[in-house]
């Protein structure tokens, strides 16, 4: 089986709008998903996390799994907004818009972000890390956004089955985090074990005991 190749940071827009589609009931929860998605691929992607298909329709993420430099590579973004924001921004939209106008404008961007980042989020009792007390010592591999383009071939599967199969090396531990129980159940079908708050994990070179795949395209 060939190594699949991680895609460089320039295709990390593609993979955004193919997340935000899949996880997303319309096109139009999709643009406003949007944005999140970019955010949050972004570590994953520079770290060289991010696999698309040959068609460009399917996606998934494999990287190692360090919170501390995730948090460190978004920083700088958060910071940019922090500062641009009261300084630049408000008093522009204020000067354009009148107090009245830049009201409405903060409360139409307010109900856009929310409306965005709902169907990105990890259902209800699902933890917020794919690892806990529960998950083995090793070294630690996040896989994560498996997504496909609606209307399109399924490509995403085969590809994490693909990445699975020849990126990690041995005794690497695979982590995720299920969004419902059913896809935890499918993850334990496909040789994961399950944890607390629907976490999996899975070491590599142990003997799966379905092949199924962990995941259904657009499902965390």
């Amino acid at each position: 089986m060939n190594r699949p190749k991680p895609d460089p940071s320039t295709l990390i827009l593609r993979a955004a709008w193919i997340m935000a589609c899949a996880f997303s009931p319309n096109r139009v929860v999709a643009v406003c998903a949007y944005p999140w998605a970019v955010l949050s691929i972004l570590p994953g992607t520079i770290r060289r996390g991010l696999y698309l298909d040959d068609t460009r329709t399917g996606m998934v993420l494999l990287y190692r799994s360090r919170l501390l430099l995730d948090l460190l590579l978004i920083t700088p973004l958060i910071l940019v907004v922090a500062i641009a924001y009261p300084t630049l921004a408000l008093p522009t939209a204020i000067t354009v818009l009148g107090v009245p106008g830049t009201l409405i404008a903060h409360l139409l961007a307010f109900g856009i972000a929310i409306t965005g980042i709902i169907p990105l989020m990890p259902g209800s009792g699902a933890s917020t890390l794919p690892w806990g007390k529960e998950t083995p010592t090793g070294q630690r591999w996040e896989i994560a956004g498996l997504a496909q383009l609606p209307g399109t071939r399924l490509t995403a599967i085969q590809l994490a089955h693909q990445v699975l199969g020849t990126v990690p090396p041995p005794g690497a531990v695979i982590v995720a985090t299920a969004g419902t129980q059913a896809l935890q159940d499918r993850y334990v079908r496909a040789g994961f074990t399950a944890g607390p708050q629907r976490r999996v994990h899975r070491v590599i070179g142990a003997t799966p005991t379905d092949s199924s795949c962990p995941s259904r395209a657009g499902e965390r």
